[in-house]
């Protein structure tokens, strides 16, 4: 209640200020051309008789020039008859035109707010607002409005390349996949998006580096030879394929090209060391964690039933865990952990 009062206050203020001005009767109208003219010629009558008095000028010239200025101040006369009939109509044109206004502009203001406004909406202070970088849409409605204009324009490469990473992340393979083969048949091709065809292909057959993901990361090294998921990849189908001696360089030269903190290390680590183990020797430490099973460890690994195998992983698997709760910022661990489980 109190803001309509404030408002039409406000309203009733400037439609006075607007309006008033236009219904002042004491507004004395500019004086027209053809009134100025008439005040020249009443003074050139004047001079022109005490000219003549004086005897500067001939009786027969001063009459020449009294009836000539005498019908300018004729035609002057007439016209100003014409601008006052111009001012009055002026001055009812301003009545109206105030009017007008007294009536149009609060009765406008008040309907176009009623309808284009929110007199409803309550108060919000300015900490309850939210900043003007607030927090993006969720990822759900992001792939949403891109699917949205994918459908609308399916040769835009530029939505697939974007979109391609999401689906990978997600978990979404087989979209992953189509987009990425969409990418590339679009744009120019990248390691990245090869790389990401590739992890694409991997996911979809469950964790098997095949033979069409093999020759997407190797088109991805074509283009960047030190491209990391591709070189991890290969390694690992090395290793899938038990081609271990292979496996094992391939590993060593993607640990030492890799920085300490790398987030596939641990993994290549592990894998090094379960190659080195099958190419009968010593496996080396893992980094930052247990050191990886010995020859030894593999071959008594090899000599269990399948239940004691199942518990002694399941014993190493607790055993890092149990080490993860004194050491809980160790992410490499929990990531191990996690693929572990």
């Amino acid at each position: 209640m109190l803001f309509w009062l404030i408002a039409a206050s406000l309203t009733l203020a400037v439609t006075l200020l607007t309006v008033l001005p236009l219904f002042r009767r004491d507004v004395v109208a500019a004086a027209g051309r053809a009134g100025h003219d008439a005040e020249v010629y009443r003074a050139q009558l004047s001079e022109l008789a005490a000219d003549t008095e004086r005897g500067a000028i001939r009786p027969e010239d001063a009459a020449v020039a009294r009836a000539e200025i005498g019908r300018r101040l004729l035609k002057a006369s007439a016209e100003i008859g014409t601008d006052e009939a111009l001012t009055r109509r002026a001055g009812r044109t301003s009545v109206i035109a105030g009017l007008l206004v007294a009536l149009v502009l609060p009765v406008g203001t008040f309907l176009f707010y009623d309808r284009a406004g929110s007199p409803e909406l309550g108060d919000q202070p300015l900490a309850t607002r939210a900043p003007d970088d607030g927090p993006s849409p969720d990822l759900a409605t992001m792939v949403a409005e891109i699917e949205r204009r994918l459908a609308a324009n399916p040769e835009d490469g530029m939505g697939w390349s974007v979109i391609a990473p999401v689906y990978l992340q997600t978990g979404d393979a087989a979209k992953a996949v189509t987009a990425f083969r969409n990418a590339l048949r679009l744009t120019e091709p990248t390691a990245q998006k090869l790389a990401g065809l590739g992890e694409a292909l991997v996911q979809a057959a469950g964790g098997q580096v095949d033979d069409e993901a093999d020759a997407a990361f190797r088109q991805a090294l074509a283009l960047d030879p030190f491209w990391p998921p591709a070189r991890f990849y290969l390694a690992l189908r090395l290793s899938q394929q038990g081609e271990f001696a292979g496996a094992r360089d391939a590993w060593n030269a993607l640990i030492a090209a890799s920085p300490a903190d790398a987030p596939w290390m641990a993994i290549s680590q592990a894998a090094l060391a379960d190659a080195t183990a099958k190419l009968g020797g010593e496996a080396p430490a893992v980094a930052g964690g247990p050191r990886g099973p010995s020859a030894a460890d593999v071959a008594a690994a090899e000599g269990l039933s399948e239940d004691d195998r199942d518990q002694m992983i399941e014993g190493m698997v607790s055993q890092l865990a149990a080490r993860l709760q004194s050491a809980p910022n160790d992410l490499e661990g929990w990531t191990r952990l996690i693929r572990s489980y």
